[in-house]
């Protein structure tokens, strides 16, 4: 008996185009608990983009492979790291720095609502537009700076919540 299946590839491109891939899973949950702990670390290499695929086994050629998730590289309007990565699909954007955490998406229960937030300062909001969460978070960054504190100070990181 013939079992196929799939299984989900976890990958990232760094800015030359090398390509650091990093692993192959049972699990689609497995491959994004991977990618997320790397690009924790993003701020360490120049990455580009992220992305998920999930592989159909014994199919041979371009049918036997789907995107699940694609992700690019920013800075984050709050830290300033490249650490700040988007989901291309859906709008959601998180900081994956250890010390800052904003996110950005798309309300889940309101149309044309963007929520956003920034977990160490428990600051969240709602917006009617990306750019306008994207000037909120700087907004809070000022703030923080304008009180002497910066984004990365130890007194933010998620691991003192």
């Amino acid at each position: 008996m013939v079992v196929t299946g799939r299984i989900y590839v976890p990958s990232a491109v760094e800015e030359g185009g090398a390509v650091v891939s990093m692993g192959c899973f049972s699990s689609q949950e497995t491959a994004l608990n991977v990618l997320r702990s790397f690009l924790k670390k993003s701020h360490q290499v120049s990455l580009e983009r992220a992305s998920i695929a999930a592989w159909e086994v014994d199919v041979v050629g371009n049918d036997g492979v789907t995107i699940l998730s694609e992700y690019e590289c920013r800075h984050c309007p709050v830290c300033q790291r490249t650490t700040f990565w988007i989901d291309v699909e859906r709008f959601k954007a998180v900081c994956y720095g250890s010390a800052c955490s904003a996110w950005i998406e798309e309300s889940a229960v309101e149309a044309n609502v963007i929520d956003c937030g920034w977990p160490p300062t428990q600051f969240a909001e709602q917006v009617e537009s990306i750019d306008e969460a994207m000037r909120a978070r700087r907004r809070i960054a000022a703030r923080a700076e304008a009180a002497g504190l910066s984004a990365t100070d130890e007194r933010f990181t998620m691991d003192s919540f």
